[in-house]
C-alpha cells in the first residue's frame, strides 16, 4: 500500500512537468502519501518507517522528474537497456537518501514538539524546504526535481519568486498541501482560514507587482524598435556532428542574414557550429568572411572550442561583429555531469568501450556588450541554477539561454523543464529571457513570466523586446484558479 500511494503522490506532484496546465495537482499531491503515513499508520510510525517512507517518496519523485537522463546515457555509452536502467536506479536510490533523512528529521521534531504523531503542516513545510535547499547545494550537479518548477502556468503564484526564488514557492506549495490535508482528514476548520489568507496574499502581491513591473521594465528599449532574431533547429544528435552535416549547420546560420532582416542581434543555438571555432582556422576564417559579406548586425554562435596553451575544449559562445571580428567569448562555467563532465573518467574508460572525454569549465561569468545594450548568456543546463543566473543579472538588459537538447531526443519532460526554468529565471530577475536551441522550446519570456513561444517547424524568428515594457498578461490573474 505504501508503494502504491507513494507512486500516486509522486505522479500528482510532478504531473505538471509533463502537462503544465495540470499545475493544480501539485497542490494536493502529498495527499496519498500523508494519508498512508498519518491516517492508516498513525500509531505505527517510527524512525525506521519514517526513513523508508521518505526514501520511497524521494525515489519516485526523482524518477518522474529525471527519467530523461536515460537518453543521454544511451547516446554516450551505447550501453544496453538493462544496464542503463540499473545505473539510473542506483543514482536515484542514492539521491533519495536525502528525502529519507528529511522525513526522519521531521518525525523527530514532531515527536519532540507536537505530541507524538500529531501532524503539523508548518513544521512539515519548513523541514521540506530546508531539505530542498540542502539537496540543491549538497548535490549541486543535480539541480532537478524541485516542485516549484511545476507552477509556471500559475502566473499569480510565481510572482513570489522575485522575493524568495524557488524556495518560497516550494514552502507555500507544501504548506498548502499540508493545510488542506489537515482540513479534510482532521476536520480542523481553522486551516481553511489560513489557506484563504495565503491565496489572498498571492493574488494581492501579484497584482501589485504586475503594475510596477509593467511600468519600470524595459526602459532602455522604450525609444527603439528593438528586435532579436533567433535561429532554432531540429538536428538529430546522431547526425549533428557528422562531417556531412557541417556545411548544412553553417548554412543554417549564414542564411539568417536574409531571413532575419531587421534584427539588432541574431542568436544561434548552443554548439550550432560543429567545428572547433578556435583551432580550425580554415573553417573559421571562411565563416567570418561570409559574416562580413552578408550580415549587417552582430551574431552570437556556439561551438566546442579550445584555447591557446590549454589542452581540451570548452563549451563556448562567441559574439561576432558585422565586420566578421570576434568581439567576445564566454566559456560555460557549470558543466553538465554525465554529459560534459564525467566523474571517475579513467575508471569509466577502463571498463566501458565508449571513450569518455570531459570538457573544460570556464572560470568566470561574462557580460556581452554591443553598442548601448548588454546581456548575460547562460548555456543550456546553467539555466537550472537560480543563484548562478542571478549573479550580475541586475546589470544587464536581458538574459540569453542557448541550448542543445537533442541529447535527450524528443523528451517532453526535459524540454518542459528547461522552459520552466527559463520562466522562473525571468520572474526572479524581472528581466527578459530569450531562449533558443536545438530540439527545444524556444521564444521570449517577459519579466512577469508570460511568454511567446516560437512556431514549431520554422528556423528563423524575430522577437520584439519592446513588448517587455508593456506586455500584458494573457489572462487575468484570478483566471489562474477559475480556469
Amino acid at each position: 500500500m505504501l508503494v502504491i500511494l507513494t507512486i500516486l503522490s509522486a505522479a500528482l506532484l510532478t504531473a505538471a512537468n509533463y502537462y503544465p496546465d495540470l499545475y493544480f495537482l501539485s497542490w494536493i499531491g502529498f495527499f496519498p502519501f500523508l494519508y498512508f503515513i498519518f491516517i492508516l499508520n498513525k500509531n505505527e510510525l517510527n524512525y525506521k518507517r519514517a526513513f523508508l517512507a521518505g526514501w520511497n517518496l524521494g525515489f519516485w519523485i526523482l524518477i518522474f522528474s529525471s527519467n530523461f537522463l536515460y537518453h543521454s546515457i544511451e547516446i554516450y555509452t551505447e550501453a544496453s537497456f538493462f544496464l542503463i536502467i540499473f545505473i539510473l536506479i542506483l543514482l536515484f536510490s542514492l539521491l533519495a537518501f536525502v528525502y529519507a533523512v528529511f522525513f526522519m528529521i521531521y518525525f523527530y521534531f514532531q515527536q519532540k514538539l507536537f505530541a507524538g504523531n500529531q501532524f503539523n503542516p508548518f513544521l512539515f513545510a519548513i523541514v521540506w524546504t530546508v531539505m530542498e535547499v540542502v539537496r540543491y547545494y549538497l548535490f549541486y550537479f543535480f539541480p532537478l526535481a524541485n516542485l516549484a518548477y511545476t507552477q509556471v502556468e500559475f502566473l499569480s503564484f510565481i510572482q513570489l519568486a522575485e522575493i524568495g526564488g524557488i524556495w518560497i514557492l516550494t514552502f507555500i506549495m507544501v504548506l498548502v498541501n499540508a493545510l488542506i490535508f489537515k482540513l479534510i482528514f482532521y476536520r480542523q476548520a481553522k486551516n481553511a482560514f489560513v489557506i484563504v489568507l495565503i491565496f489572498l496574499f498571492i493574488f494581492i502581491f501579484a497584482n501589485y507587482r504586475a503594475e510596477i513591473v509593467s511600468e519600470n521594465t524595459g526602459q532602455f528599449l522604450a525609444d527603439q524598435n528593438f528586435k532579436i532574431g533567433i535561429i532554432t533547429s531540429r538536428i538529430d544528435q546522431n547526425r549533428k556532428w557528422n562531417l556531412s552535416q557541417l556545411e548544412q549547420n553553417l548554412n543554417l546560420t549564414l542564411d539568417a542574414a536574409s531571413n532575419l532582416v531587421g534584427a539588432e542581434l541574431i542568436i544561434a543555438p548552443e554548439t550550432n557550429i560543429t567545428f572547433d571555432f578556435h583551432a580550425n582556422q580554415k573553417y573559421r576564417e571562411k565563416f567570418l568572411n561570409k559574416i562580413a559579406a552578408e550580415f549587417k548586425k552582430p551574431v552570437q554562435i556556439g561551438s566546442l572550442a579550445g584555447r591557446d596553451s590549454i589542452s581540451g575544449r570548452f563549451n563556448s559562445s562567441f559574439l561576432i561583429s558585422p565586420a566578421g571580428k570576434i568581439i567576445s567569448r564566454y566559456d560555460k562555467n557549470l558543466l553538465l555531469y554525465f554529459g560534459e563532465r564525467f566523474p571517475f573518467e579513467d575508471t569509466l574508460n577502463k571498463y566501458i568501450p565508449y571513450n569518455f572525454s570531459s570538457l573544460n569549465a570556464g572560470q568566470q561569468q561574462h557580460i556581452f556588450k554591443y553598442k548601448n545594450f548588454k546581456w548575460k548568456t547562460v548555456i543550456c543546463s546553467e539555466i537550472l541554477y537560480p543563484d548562478y543566473v542571478k549573479d550580475g543579472s541586475e546589470n544587464v538588459d536581458f538574459i540569453v539561454n542557448q541550448t542543445n537538447e537533442a541529447w535527450f531526443k524528443e523528451s517532453r519532460l526535459l524540454k518542459n523543464l528547461m522552459w520552466q526554468a527559463a520562466v522562473l529565471r525571468a520572474v526572479e530577475n524581472r528581466t527578459v529571457v530569450v531562449k533558443t536551441g536545438n530540439y527545444s522550446h524556444n521564444g521570449i519570456i517577459y519579466p512577469l513570466g508570460n511568454y511567446e513561444k516560437t512556431i514549431s517547424g520554422q528556423n528563423y524568428h524575430l522577437l520584439n523586446l519592446n513588448q517587455a515594457s508593456r506586455k500584458a498578461f494573457k489572462k487575468p490573474f484570478f483566471s489562474d484558479i477559475i480556469n
